[in-house]
């Protein structure tokens, strides 16, 4: 006899299953195979090559064309340099007369052949470079509060009771005097000695003006900070006229941290502009020149250019 409760259950489980089989072949049907997968994916691959060689050819299209622009300019720099090298002479010619400049070198590794032209170009404009010195900012910035009062006493300052920042304004000061009035003493010696400074030249002339040579390398912004501006703050105040030059290249960031007082800057002092602002900032028109992004002009104003000497 069939047991009708078994029967039921069986015919229901089959009735189930078979819907259920009924239903993912459904499902089965309507997903795209293995092979349309692929045949999506390398059309969509295709599309995004061909959208990225067009990209990649107005690339090298629109560099070709920014390099043929970049090739024009650089000749046009060039013949304007031409043109005024050949000027400059004529531009610079005793604007100089009659004056001693010192160069301050920041560090003993400073540009060589730029201190020469430079050098070259003020001699051209009659003036008289009779002295050099170059920094050891590295010596100068460690040296401990000990070493900074004998210094003091070396530049003839009583440095007992004073404080330590009292004591390095009074060393730098008695620094900036002895190129504003010239050494008579032998005092550069004794200070080079010490390993802070090099003194090349005549110490003993007197001088009214200073170019300081700043090089392309970086430095701690705390070093120009503890070492650079005091210096150049004292020789400002003890009357000398500074201008702060560097060869193009050097960093806005850095060279800014020399923007910052009352003397002028010259950011591109290598180029012929660069020499015509140098001479325009020793005279009467210090200002911070240059082609960097913190100079307010690229070359002193004409005014001044065509001014009779």
């Amino acid at each position: 006899m069939v047991d009708t409760r078994l029967y039921i259950v069986t015919l229901v489980a089959v009735l189930v299953f078979f819907g259920l089989g009924v239903l993912v072949g459904i499902g089965i049907t309507r997903q795209p195979t293995a092979e349309q997968l692929y045949r999506r994916i390398e059309q969509q691959l295709k599309r995004y090559r061909e959208e990225t060689a067009k990209e990649l050819l107005k690339r090298d299209e629109r560099l070709r064309q920014l390099e043929g622009e970049l090739a024009a300019l650089r000749h046009r720099l060039r013949l304007s340099d031409q043109f005024v090298e050949g000027l400059l002479p004529s531009l610079v010619r005793n604007r100089l007369q009659f004056r001693n400049i010192a160069f301050v070198l920041r560090t003993s590794d400073a540009d060589g052949e730029l201190v020469t032209q430079v050098r070259s170009w003020l001699q051209r404009a009659g003036a008289n470079v009779p002295l050099q010195l170059t920094l050891f900012p590295d010596a100068i910035a460690q040296a401990d509060e000990m070493q900074w009062r004998k210094v003091a006493e070396t530049l003839g300052l009583v440095a007992e009771q004073a404080k330590t920042e009292a004591v390095k304004i009074g060393v730098w000061k008695r620094i900036a005097l002895l190129l504003r009035y010239g050494d008579q003493q032998d005092t550069w010696r004794k200070l080079a000695k010490m390993g802070w400074l090099q003194v090349s030249g005549d110490p003993k002339t007197p001088v009214g003006s200073v170019v300081f040579v700043v090089g392309t390398g970086d430095w701690e912004q705390e070093q120009v900070q503890v070492v650079d501006l005091p210096f150049l703050k004292a020789l400002s105040n003890t009357g000398v006229r500074v201008v702060v030059v560097a060869r193009t290249g050097i960093s806005d960031e850095t060279f800014a941290l020399y923007q910052t007082g009352d003397w002028g800057t010259v950011s591109h002092v290598e180029t012929p502009l660069g020499v015509l602002s140098l001479v325009a900032a020793l005279t009467e028109r210090p200002d911070h020149y240059g082609l960097d992004g913190n100079a307010h002009h690229p070359f002193p104003d004409l005014e001044w250019v065509l001014a009779t000497k």
